[in-house]
This record gives C-alpha cells, structure tokens and sequence, in this order.
C-alpha cells in the first residue's frame, strides 16, 4: 500500500475510466455528484491521520473522526468515474470548486467519443465559484439550489403552478432567469409527497416546543412562588433557553416568544403564530428550486434528471453495508493508507456496478445488493473421497446446486468456468 501515492491514485482512475468505456460503453450523458462521510475509530490523538478529522457527521457520529468521499457516478448502474477523499471537517459548499474543475478535466478524457454530459447535484454542494466555473465551461448541469437564491421564484402562488404529466403528484412552475451573466431555466417543483412529510415534521417539532417551553415558563413560575432552588434564572439566560428550544428549522418564525422581567424574574409568554403557519404551508413547504441550463428542457426532464440522485445515495448506502463493498472499519491510521482504502473501496463498487451491467444488458435486472446475495450463494464445495473406495473416483471442486438464476448468472460472468463448474 506504500507504493500507491495520490498521483498513481488519479493515474488509475484515469486509465480504468478510457479501458471501461472502450470495454463496456459508458453513458455519461447524465452524471450524478454527491458526497458522504465515513466515520472511523481512529484516536484523537493519532497525528498521522490529518484526513481523519471531526465534523457533522451523516451517520450521527459526531463523536468520531470521520473521512469525506465525494463521488461522481453515472446514472445507469451507478458506475464510479471520479472519487475524492478529503477531511471530515469540510464542508461540502467548500470542496465543490474544486470538485468542479476535476469533474470538467474527468468528463473532457470521455466527451470525445460520448457527446455532451449533464452534471446533477444537490444544493448542500451549490457554491458561487463553482457555479460560476461550471456555467463557464459549457458542462451542461441541474442544481438544487437554496430558496433564497430566487425567493420570488420559489414563493410563486400555488394557482400558477402546472401538473407535470407523468409524474403523479407533481406540479412546477418555470421561468428564465439570469445566473452570472447566462440565462438559465429555473423549476420551482411542488411534491404532495414532500409536503407531508415537511408537514409532519414541522407538527412533530411544534408539539415538542410547545411542551419545552411549557416546562420552562413552569420552572420560572416556581421561582416566582419560592418553590425552586439553584443558579437562579435571568432574561440572558431564559432568551438562550428559548433561543436553544426553537433552533429546529422554522421553530423560530412559527412560535411568538417574549421574555421580559417582573419582580426581579423572567417571565416568558409565548404562542403558535398562525398566520406564519399557513403563510409556510401555502408557500414554502413542498417545493424544491431547481436550475439548470437546458433551455429546452421540459419541467418533467429536469425533475426527474434531479431525482437521478437517488441513485448516487444508493451506491453509498451499499458501500456503508455490513455484508457487501462495505468500507468500514477501516484497518489503517494514516492517511496515505486511507486513501488506498478509499480506492480500493471504490474499486469494489465499479467492478459490482459492471457486473450489474452486464447481467442487465443478459435479462438479469438486480438491485446491486440483490446481485451480490445471489453471487455470494454461489459456492466451491471441495468432494473428497476415503482411500480405497468408490472405485477410481477422485476428489475434485465442483459448484454447489444454483438456482436457474445464479446459473445464468454464472453463465453470464463467465464464472462458472473459472470456479471449475
């Protein structure tokens, strides 16, 4: 592992990406960038593993030093063209710029023979500078975008808003709009299916105000009646209380909070603002801003080129699974072995994605997990025979009984032969 630098690490992924495409064909006509998070149990006080650092953690593991994987892939069978590897204290706006120059030099070694490309990202990893080089470059992208960018856009009435055909509960509104200097179509989606469950949310977090700052107004009432004991309460610190209780999203415009100070206490008084509640649910809720730079494309096109994601998301849920590709624990403390780690991991990942392409391509349509269950199904079993009996038989490895799926497969993998069966 040594032997493997950052240098030799691009020069493989460089080599592998011109050999698969002459090999398998690529389809990078749609290209789909996400990032993760890996955490790992290396010890605060290793100083050989700067990669390894803490950060908001994906996994819930703030606790732990995590390591970042950003991954473009394409959209049929997830197939890995770019990995990246970078400290876990990074943030994802922060790398992007710098993921976009590599994804603009990575799509330039196959457009020759494969056409134009369309980049699709989500808006946690939306950066001006990235932006700014993408649109220059002519790569062609949709992007999610924080609704701030274009309120008005993102706050258009319900009633002008169209149902997008073939997408069952979907409406949009577009418009053109102007993005450092070049027209873009902009798709403000409206999802009955994300508005339940924004909506929920929103009423789970209220419910759970509600009784926090109940239980606190109690608490300063006990103090007004002599009952409590302890630090005693200031406004200062009721207003950081309540600042702490309302910090889920949209808690704090939906709930009208005053702390003022009576007879040497605080007194917090507080209400649900109704008109801010509907105002939210009429306007914000449901909705995803989406940009991009075809101006021929349709809403349909756009909503579902962004909705491809969810395929990136599944190629690093199967690299967090315990049974296939998995990528944790990683057995190493430096960095340079955590990034043979990372190339080996994703190594793991192309070569499933192939033979998933080509099954598909002989009839065999499997989820990646569904594939490798059947192919680790598949196994030697070693016949082995007394001395002296059964005549002249000999011991000898053969397959074990496959069903008429796992033959084809092993048929179509040509592995059946190189297993001996």
């Amino acid at each position: 592992m040594d032997m493997v630098s950052p240098e030799a690490i691009e020069t493989i992924q460089e080599r592998l990406l011109l050999r698969i495409r002459d090999a398998f064909g690529l389809d990078p006509r749609l290209l789909l960038y996400d990032t993760t998070n890996f955490f790992t149990f290396i010890s605060t006080t290793n100083t050989r593993a700067d990669l390894a650092q803490r950060g908001h953690s994906k996994a819930k593991r703030h606790d732990l030093r995590q390591i970042g994987l950003a991954l473009l892939v394409t959209r049929d069978f997830q197939i890995p063209l770019l990995h990246h590897t970078y400290p876990g204290h990074v943030p994802d706006v922060s790398l992007f710029p710098d993921m976009a120059r590599a994804m603009l030099a990575r799509y330039a070694k196959i457009a020759a023979a494969s056409g134009q490309a369309t980049v699709v990202f989500d808006k946690g990893n939306v950066s001006e500078t990235g932006m700014e080089s993408l649109l220059e470059s002519g790569l062609h992208f949709v992007a999610a975008l924080p609704w701030r960018t274009f309120p008005e856009l993102f706050h258009t009435p319900r009633d002008r808003f169209e149902p997008v055909q073939a997408v069952p509960g979907t409406a949009a509104f577009t418009a053109e709009t102007d993005l450092f200097g070049r027209t873009c179509r902009a798709v403000v989606s409206y999802t009955e299916s994300f508005f339940t469950q924004q909506l929920l949310g929103i009423t789970t977090n209220l419910v759970k105000g509600q009784k926090k700052l109940l239980d606190l107004e109690k608490n300063l009432l006990r103090w007004r009646q002599g009952k409590a004991r302890g630090k005693r309460p200031t406004v200062a610190s009721v207003r950081r209380s309540v600042r702490s209780i309302l910090s889920a999203q949209f808690m704090n415009e939906l709930f009208r909070t005053s702390v003022v100070e009576q007879d040497g206490l605080p007194r917090l008084r507080y209400d649900v603002d109704h008109d801010a509640l509907t105002q939210l649910t009429n306007h914000h809720l449901g909705r995803t801003l989406l940009l991009t730079d075809h101006l021929d494309w349709t809403a349909r096109d756009t909503i579902e080129a962004y909705r491809s994601l969810t395929a990136v998301e599944d190629a690093f849920k199967t690299m967090k699974n315990i049974d296939f590709l998995h990528w944790q624990p990683a057995w190493h403390w430096t960095t340079q072995k955590l990034r043979v780690h990372a190339l080996y991991c994703v190594l793991a990942l192309l070569l499933a994605s192939l033979a998933r392409q080509t099954a598909a391509r002989a009839g065999l349509d499997l989820s990646l997990p569904a594939l490798l269950s059947e192919l680790s199904d598949i196994r030697e079993v070693a016949i082995l025979y007394p001395p002296g009996t059964l005549g002249a038989r000999k011991d000898h490895i053969a397959l074990s009984r496959m069903s008429p799926r796992q033959r084809k497969l092993a048929h179509t993998l040509d592995i059946a032969s190189v297993l001996g069966g």
